[in-house]
């Protein structure tokens, strides 16, 4: 009986294993960049938010003559934004100043430590409450 070898068409093992390897090498190095850009499109959609938000506290200023009692509801503005990621707050300061915040929630707090809440005062003045720098974190 004659025995023929044909050739053999496929993949073996290895190839599939060191695919496989590959594979799970790229996506350890490209999820911590991209949960950094996510926690970096977050905090800019919050910066975004207070910068309406300003605009909002000065129409009702031109309208009350006031910015006391303005609350996020008679604004028209959602207690959280980002997609559940910061809770935007209004704090009056003094006569005629305020502070506008976005607070991180959750996984937010958790991954922009650095950043914390940004803070959007009522002189156009931008600040944050973590150690990070304003130009780092607006």
């Amino acid at each position: 009986m004659k025995t023929a070898f044909q050739n053999a068409s496929g993949f073996h093992l290895i190839e599939i294993l060191l695919t496989i390897a590959m594979a799970g090498i790229i996506a350890a190095l490209s999820l911590p960049l991209y949960s950094q850009y996510m926690v970096q499109a977050r905090r800019a959609e919050a910066a975004g938010m207070l910068a309406r938000l300003a605009v909002a506290m000065e129409q009702f200023h031109i309208e009350h003559n006031s910015y006391a009692g303005a609350t996020l509801s008679d604004l028209k503005f959602p207690d959280v934004i980002a997609r559940n990621s910061y809770h935007l707050a209004i704090q009056q300061t003094s006569v005629g100043e305020y502070q506008l915040r976005a607070i991180p929630l959750g996984k937010q707090a958790q991954d922009d430590q650095r950043c914390a809440a940004l803070i959007l005062y009522s002189s156009a003045q931008k600040g944050v409450s973590g150690p990070g720098s304003v130009s780092e974190c607006w």
